[in-house]
């Protein structure tokens, strides 16, 4: 049995990895790893690892076969398609600007819930979601060096938010959520994995490939996989157990902290002056708008996804 103090420390270990993956994309990066192959090593390095686990559990690997098309469709647009989003942005936008907009998706899981499922927020959302719109004009506001290079990647950063808030909606489904949870996650990241795998194959047969720094190019993406995506993953539904959901997502704000700290210590990025009080706004808000009282939820399984899935 997992003490609270342990839980509280997986927790926030959990939160760091989730925070430092622009770092580790950054060095994959760097040791010559195009965007197409960091992706797709991410996901078929993370998947093959949960195999390893499953089958050392003696669990069986095979899923009912009418959800693999679903899961096919919905790991390489929504789940891959927010780590592509994400990747990209990094090269436009300092990483722990777009971590802190990605943060956002709870409020588009809101909108969305209130849209498809006539779901009606609290008093308590409605001020996270104003406190989120105020943070996202502070943390993104214009400047007179503003750049449409700087633009797009804002638009990307907002971009991975959305297609994780369809990610959330899609885990939603009763079907997806019987499965055990490892066996889910190995089949979302082997699809993603194998859906990218094409265009990084594209991309290599018709581009010049960058010299390979190996000691950068394997400690980004064990950065990435490890950390990042599997460890990550596993420590906050550990923490969840122990804790609770609640106070588990109140440290899970410890995600973009830490992007903020790697990036601007590790990284040397330069953030608007108002992006302090932006971040703190975005962070605060997407809490309030996630966290509701037992009476006034959105519904059950989506909420509990906004917490599992950070």
């Amino acid at each position: 049995m997992i003490g609270y103090g342990t839980g509280v420390a997986l927790t926030l270990l959990s939160s760091s990895f989730f925070g430092l993956m622009g770092l580790f994309n950054k060095i994959a990066g760097e040791g010559g790893l195009g965007l197409y192959e960091r992706i797709t090593l991410r996901f078929l390095v993370s998947a093959l690892i949960l195999a390893l686990v499953l089958k050392l559990q003696g669990k069986n690997l095979a899923i009912p076969k009418h959800l693999t098309l679903k899961l096919l469709v919905a790991s390489s647009l929504f789940f891959g398609g927010t780590s592509f989003l994400l990747f990209l942005s990094y090269a436009y936008i300092p990483t722990s600007l777009t971590t802190t907009l990605h943060f956002i998706y709870p409020l588009l899981v809101l909108i969305l819930a209130m849209a498809f499922d006539k779901y009606r927020p609290t008093g308590r959302q409605k001020w996270g979601t104003l406190l989120s719109l105020v943070g996202l004009y502070l943390a993104v506001r214009p400047s007179t060096t503003s750049s449409a290079n700087q633009l797009l990647g804002i638009i990307l950063a907002l971009g991975s938010a959305l297609t994780f808030c369809l990610y959330v909606r899609f885990l939603n489904n009763d079907e997806v959520k019987s499965l055990d949870n490892t066996l889910l996650m190995f089949h979302i990241l082997l699809s993603a994995g194998a859906a990218w795998a094409l265009p990084t194959l594209v991309h290599l047969g018709t581009t010049e490939h960058l010299p390979i720094v190996w000691a950068k190019a394997v400690g980004g993406i064990a950065g990435l996989s490890v950390l990042s995506t599997v460890l990550g993953c596993s420590f906050f539904s550990l923490g969840i157990r122990t804790i609770g959901s609640e106070k588990a997502s109140i440290l899970s704000v410890f995600e973009p902290v830490t992007a903020i700290v790697a990036g601007v210590l590790i990284l040397g990025e330069r953030l608007p002056s108002t992006f302090s009080l932006g971040s703190v706004l975005i962070i605060l808000g997407s809490y309030l708008v996630s966290r509701t009282k037992a009476t006034h939820t959105l519904p059950t399984k989506t909420r509990r996804i906004i917490k599992d899935e950070q």
